[in-house]
């Protein structure tokens, strides 16, 4: 019996032998990225469990408030904040009707350094004094709770009183009433030194 043997087919023998695809590596970036992930995890949740804290109420100043005015409701609203509780906050019931102890500024977060007790209002050992300024006796730059120097003609020592109202312009241009808070024993040579043409000079804030 004779054997044939079959020649291979042409379409055979052009067919591309099949290779296995080496095994893909691993990037370096794979675990740098689970790191991350989890990493970044953490601060989400630190953020998350942060703003579940209770907000604390503060008041803060809708218009600028002058030293001695009675603080109502209109002149506050009401912010909630985190991380405030250090502060020294004044509660609404204890702000309402009390009077500022010094000039707030609009935007200003009350405290309870910043009031006064209605009944204290000038502060015990001090008064309050109305003047007549006349053009170049106070300077324009002089606002409400500025620190001045009154310097009289005398041979006295300057006064340091501090600015409460700066009052309406008179008729004269540069003249106005102001009111100076001064100290209580030096209230009859304030007024001598005013009535003798004094100067009130601006000093810095300490």
């Amino acid at each position: 019996m004779t054997t044939t043997l079959a020649e291979p087919r042409t379409s055979d023998r052009n067919t591309p032998k099949t290779r296995l695809a080496p095994p893909r590596r691993r990037g370096w970036k794979r675990p740098f990225a689970g790191v991350t992930a989890v990493v970044l995890g953490g601060v989400v949740a630190a953020w998350a469990a942060g703003h579940d804290e209770e907000r604390v109420p503060m008041l803060v100043t809708a218009e600028d408030i002058a030293a001695g005015d009675v603080i109502t409701v209109s002149d506050i609203r009401i912010v909630p904040a985190l991380g405030v509780e250090a502060l020294d906050l004044a509660p609404a019931e204890k702000a309402l009707g009390a009077r500022a102890a010094l000039p707030v500024p609009a935007g200003t977060v009350l405290t309870g350094a910043m009031l006064a007790d209605t009944a204290s209002w000038p502060g015990p050992g001090q008064a309050v004094v109305a003047v007549q300024t006349q053009p170049g006796m106070l300077p324009d730059s002089a606002r409400e709770g500025a620190p001045l120097l009154v310097l009289g003609t005398g041979e006295g020592d300057p006064y340091t009183v501090r600015l409460h109202s700066l009052g309406e312009e008179g008729e004269l241009a540069g003249s106005r009433v102001v009111e100076l808070v001064v100290a209580e024993d030096e209230v009859p040579e304030v007024v001598e030194a005013v009535d003798d043409g004094v100067r009130l000079a601006l000093m810095s804030a300490r």
